[in-house]
């Protein structure tokens, strides 16, 4: 991909925006990260063969796939920039050519005389361009005429490497847990790998010179060297490198990513091995729908990112329960009998329920962080009452997650046994904010109506899940 795209930036940044978002794990990310860093010698090659007299060809190339291209014109843009950088690169070449023997251009690069001062120019230049490539093409450009030795290049190239990660850093401030040691993980991929490199540089770049070349090509060579060398011991090491990152970043290894725990494509042709795979995502749906409640607990005295999470985990409920109704789907295809049907009626009833019981949550938590921004203050009495209820959907979706898709009497009876107290619970702090209300104590309004309203939704939405699952027990 940073092959493509000419930019490894982009692609770490679009990386740790997966991550986030829980469509990769931060273990998989770590992987596209190292690749990312390979990818872009790509760019270092192609411009230190001088194909950069080329770039016309691949303009034009991309201006007509973009017009004419029909499904291919997706690639037309890309195409189309990875002409326009290659130019660039050409005309500054062309016009560096008869600054090669100007003094005052002579005198202001030598101000790079020390290999620290060198990396901290690379590393400031590639933050300023956000672009790795940028500023190795613009090293390779310059050494090709003259102006650049690769024994000051090389040092330029490493804090290029080490300016790439400041964007993806910047990305993830705001981002979860996972999200952030992404970008820690490149960071620290490419520092760590400086460090490596810096008590070797004076053998490295007479390796590099050995191997011959032009002066560009030994730069280009040292710039492959180095990402291959770096991303083969990383490889060997990624298990104490993932370590170390989620020391560097602590927080909750829980990151969600979405994929089913349990269902696979295709579902096994046997009709009890596909039902019981159903009925094993059901239960991590009611797990999802049990962390929720959780998070929503913490949220009523601990603010903070979790908002976020509630969301995720609302949106990764959703997947589940649409998952699960495509199983169910394929699996009603088959020749049924009448039970089966039945049978795979309910269990989609219930995984909606799921779904309703994390709209629930989500709107709850909502609601919560709006009151929240605009400075509200709820009284303790209030967050008490929320909390103990919250705590009490929790605790039986717990027991129902236990049990199911069995539910014995024993069961359903400590199911209805916390519902009915939940009923008591919910209708007495009603009456209580009302009375505050009417009093003038409460300054929240009707929030806490609309958060109680929430509360009793999700209730009701366990209620229902438990009568369902009773249901299996006949059809």
């Amino acid at each position: 991909m940073t092959a493509l795209v000419q930019s490894s930036t982009a692609t770490t940044v679009i990386t740790v925006g997966l991550v986030n978002a829980g469509i990769i794990s931060f273990a998989a990310s770590l992987g596209i990260i190292i690749g990312s860093n390979i990818g872009t010698t790509f760019t270092t090659q192609l411009i230190a063969l001088n194909l950069t007299a080329f770039a016309p060809v691949f303009i034009l190339a991309g201006f007509l796939i973009g017009i004419v291209g029909g499904r291919y014109r997706v690639f037309g843009r890309p195409v189309f920039y990875f002409g326009l950088v290659f130019f660039s690169l050409s005309m500054i070449s062309t016009i560096m050519e008869p600054y090669r023997f100007d003094p005052q251009l002579i005198s202001l690069l030598s101000f790079l005389d020390n290999v620290f001062l060198e990396i901290a120019f690379g590393f400031l230049v590639t933050t300023i361009f956000q672009s790795s490539a940028v500023t190795t093409g613009l090293v390779i450009v310059l050494t090709q005429n003259g102006l650049v030795t690769p024994d000051m290049a090389i040092p330029i190239l490493l804090g290029a490497n080490l300016g790439t990660p400041t964007t993806s850093l910047l990305v993830a401030w705001r981002m979860n847990t996972a999200a952030k040691r992404a970008a820690m993980a490149h960071f620290l991929f490419n520092f760590l790998g400086v460090l490596i490199f810096l008590p070797i540089l004076g053998p490295f770049t007479d390796l590099v010179v050995d191997l011959g070349g032009s002066p560009g090509q030994q730069v280009a060579n040292a710039h492959l060297i180095f990402n291959l060398s770096c991303a083969g011991i990383f490889l060997l090491a990624i298990r104490p490198f993932s370590f170390l990152v989620q020391r560097v970043v602590p927080g909750r290894d829980d990151d969600i990513v979405f994929l089913p725990r349990f269902l696979k494509k295709p579902l096994p042709d046997g009709a009890e091995a596909a039902v019981g795979m159903v009925e094993k995502e059901i239960v991590h749906l009611l797990e999802t729908g049990g962390e929720m409640l959780r998070e929503c607990n913490h949220l009523l005295d601990t603010p903070g990112t979790s908002f976020q999470r509630v969301q995720q985990l609302r949106e990764y409920a959703h997947y589940l329960d649409d998952q699960i109704a495509d199983a169910i789907l394929e699996m009603s295809g088959r020749d049924l009998e009448r039970g089966d049907a039945a049978y795979y009626a309910v269990l989609l009833r219930i995984s909606s329920h799921g779904r309703v019981l994390a709209d629930e949550a989500g709107d709850f938590s909502d609601i919560l962080l709006q009151s929240r921004e605009r400075g509200l203050e709820f009284p303790p009495d209030s967050i008490l009452i929320q909390k103990d209820l919250l705590s009490s959907c929790e605790r039986n979706v717990g027991i129902l997650r236990d049990a199911f898709p069995d539910m014995s009497d024993k069961v359903d009876a400590a199911m209805r046994s916390i519902d009915e107290t939940l009923r008591v619970e919910i209708t007495r702090h009603y009456h209580q904010h009302v009375i505050s209300l009417s009093s003038g104590k409460s300054t929240a309004g009707s929030t806490i109506s609309r958060m109680l309203f929430h509360i009793q939704g999700m209730a009701a939405t366990i209620r229902e899940m438990r009568k369902s699952t009773r249901l299996l027990r006949v059809v």
